[in-house]
């Protein structure tokens, strides 16, 4: 087997892993309430990955991180549940009614949901990168999200991307979880390189 052949069937091994742990993470998020605790599991696998590579393995890797993870993300997916059905019915009620002041409420909800956006976007990073407790990792999910806005909003172009390349070619949906996953993670391990050199 020659060189070329040798990193053909390589890159068809990573590829390999990425559509496995995106098929893992779509089953394990089909019963809907297990979506924080699969999406934890999947931004678990590939920040291994960041550092093994993917010979780190994907089923036995992401099935030790759902049930390690399974307690804190479940509580914190039930905590964002009931915060984003707060936001959805504030909005639907605000599109409705009209009373004095509606402009200033109109502007702190909008900008209550872009928060919250911003937040969803950090906890996952937060959880699997650090040991800390639910309301330890809200905290650090709202320091970063506003503290660095530029990654968060470079992090928002990526997943509006990646989004976009999946729309225009549906095939990408085999991987579009965990490739996602991946390069957030990779602009997130950049991030916390900084925040923990800035602290030192």
């Amino acid at each position: 087997m020659n060189k070329s052949e040798n990193i053909f069937f390589r890159i068809l091994d990573i590829f390999a892993h990425f559509v496995l742990l995106n098929a893992l993470w779509i089953i394990c998020s089909v019963p809907i309430v297990t979506i924080f605790p699969a999406t934890t599991a999947l931004f678990g696998v590939v920040r291994k990955w960041h550092t093994d590579g993917t010979d780190a393995g994907s089923v036995r890797l992401f099935f030790s991180l759902f049930r390690e993870n399974f307690k804190k993300s479940f509580m914190i997916g039930v905590l964002w549940t009931v915060a984003g059905l707060i936001l959805f019915v504030d909005w639907s009620i605000l599109q409705q009614v009209e009373f004095t002041g509606k402009t200033g409420v109109f502007a702190l909800l909008v900008f209550s949901i872009i928060l919250f956006i911003f937040m969803t976007i950090y906890v996952f990073f937060v959880l699997v990168h650090y040991e800390l407790s639910i309301l330890q990792t809200l905290k650090n999910a709202l320091f970063l999200s506003l503290g660095y806005f530029i990654h968060t909003l470079l992090l928002l172009v990526t997943i509006t991307g990646v989004i976009t390349i999946t729309l225009i070619a549906p095939i990408f949906l085999i991987i579009f979880g965990s490739i996602l996953a991946f390069t957030m993670y990779f602009i997130f391990h950049k991030l916390s390189i900084k925040v923990e050199q800035q602290v030192v």
